[in-house]
């Protein structure tokens, strides 16, 4: 991992969860990680690589966390506490469709059909595998009587590497508006906080936002930091984050 930015800052973020995460649980699971960061390939070891920066996120923003067991993907993968409120991170990747990620049963986009099409299409298609993969994790945690927080990192783009000033600008307030039609339909989650690392966003074409959507975006040139984050809150969530949750992620992005 050598040479790699964001890399080394995931090794430098596993070091300091270790020392802040000191229960058994969170110990067992982190050491898993720092074997899947070592061990396995940049593209093999993203779900490890998200779940560590997404807990070092979280802890940076104020809040007490804790990993949980992993039992047969029937669990989220962090617990949160700000001050005696609890509430519980689910943390999944959608990687590009080629090499070891083509297992999507959405969207299999060819690196041509990409290079073809426009952004409004990459965004529908984005938004396609955020439903199938909301849907999979609200069935997982269906059982959860506390807010959830569902964290999707996007770690690389479906044309992948090589052809960066192919990356269509996207369209934040098109793609908020899309996410807020759809968060309804997962009550399961209290909020969806979206990571992209690479996608640039277009500027905007109005002042308008909408309420239920928040987003930070970041130019190019460091790869430590994701381009763009976006926190998308569920209005009829079961159970809901609190103001200063919400406040103190926002802050944070």
């Amino acid at each position: 991992m050598k040479g790699q930015p964001k890399c080394d800052v995931i090794v430098q973020q596993w070091q300091a969860l270790a020392k802040a995460c000191d229960d058994g649980e969170s110990q067992r699971r982190l050491a898993m990680l720092w074997d899947h960061i070592n061990r396995l390939s940049v593209k093999q070891a993203a779900s490890a690589h998200a779940e560590i920066e997404t807990a070092y996120f979280l802890a940076q923003a104020g809040f007490s966390v804790a990993f949980l067991e992993a039992s047969g993907g029937r669990t989220a993968d962090l617990e949160c506490y700000e001050g005696t409120h609890r509430f519980f991170v689910e943390v999944t990747v959608i990687q590009s469709t080629q090499g070891v990620t083509r297992k999507s049963p959405v969207v299999r986009l060819q690196p041509h059909q990409i290079l073809e099409s426009s952004d409004e299409f990459f965004e529908q298609a984005l938004v396609k595998r955020l439903l199938s993969r909301m849907a999979e994790k609200s069935r997982q945690l269906e059982r959860y009587c506390a807010p959830v927080l569902l964290a999707v990192s996007v770690p690389d783009l479906p044309w992948g590497k090589g052809r960066p000033q192919a990356i269509p600008p996207l369209d934040l307030q098109r793609l908020a508006a899309m996410l807020v039609g759809v968060v309804v339909d997962v009550p399961q989650f209290s909020a969806i906080l979206l990571t992209i690392w690479r996608a640039p966003a277009q500027e905007l074409r109005n002042p308008i936002r909408i309420r239920q959507v928040s987003w930070v975006t970041r130019p190019s040139g460091d790869a430590r930091d994701p381009r763009i984050r976006l926190l998308t809150v569920n209005p009829v969530a079961r159970y809901r984050l609190s103001s200063q949750e919400l406040k103190s992620i926002k802050e944070r992005m």
